[in-house]
C-alpha cells in the first residue's frame, strides 16, 4: 500500500503538469509585456511640442544663365596664347632666378641649400639635369629684386650667383 506522501507518476498527472506549464507560459507571454510596457501617452504629452516646418521661400524669377560673348572669349584666348608664347624676358613678362651653383654631387648641392635657406632671400630649390645638380633661388618678379638677392648672397656667403631669365614653362617644375 502506498502512502499519501509518495508520489506516483501517473500518466494523467504528467499530462496535467504539461498543460499547467503551457498555460503559465502563455499567460507570462501575454501579461508580462503588458505590465512592462511604458506609457507612451505620458511620453507624448510630456515631450516637446512639435510644429510643422515652414514652407520654403518662394523665389521670384528663375536663375538667369550667364551670357557668354564669343568675341570676348576669342579675344581672351588670343591674349592667353600671346602670353604663353611670348619670348622670355620681355618687359611685360620678365622674371628672373639666381643660379647659385652647379654640382656633380647632390649632397654638395643640398649642403648649399641648407646654407642659403636661413638667408631668407627667396625660395631655394634644386634641379637635376643629366650629371649636374643646380641650386636656384627665386623666381623674382623684377631685376632689382634679383640684384638685391645677389648682393645678400655675395655678402653673407661670398658666392657670385648668376641672374638668369626664368620661364615657368621650362623652370617651373621643381
Amino acid at each position: 500500500m502506498t502512502s499519501s506522501t509518495e508520489q506516483t507518476a501517473s500518466p494523467h498527472r504528467r499530462k496535467h503538469q504539461w498543460i499547467g506549464a503551457a498555460t503559465l507560459a502563455a499567460l507570462a507571454a501575454l501579461v508580462l509585456p503588458w505590465l512592462l510596457t511604458p506609457r507612451f501617452d505620458s511620453i507624448r504629452s510630456d515631450g516637446p511640442e512639435l510644429s510643422r516646418l515652414p514652407d520654403p521661400p518662394v523665389q521670384g524669377a528663375p536663375p538667369v544663365a550667364p551670357v557668354i560673348d564669343p568675341a570676348q572669349m576669342a579675344a581672351d584666348a588670343a591674349r592667353l596664347d600671346e602670353a604663353l608664347n611670348a619670348p622670355i624676358g620681355t618687359d611685360e613678362l620678365a622674371s628672373f632666378v639666381l643660379q647659385v651653383g652647379a654640382f656633380q654631387e647632390r649632397d654638395n648641392a643640398q649642403a648649399l641649400v641648407e646654407r642659403l635657406t636661413p638667408l631668407d632671400v627667396g625660395r631655394v630649390y634644386l634641379r637635376t639635369e643629366s650629371a649636374l645638380t643646380r641650386v636656384f633661388v627665386g623666381p623674382f618678379l623684377d631685376r632689382e629684386s634679383a640684384e638685391q638677392a645677389v648682393s645678400v648672397v655675395k655678402d653673407k656667403l661670398s658666392l657670385d650667383p648668376q641672374i638668369k631669365p626664368y620661364d615657368v614653362r621650362e623652370d617651373g617644375e621643381s
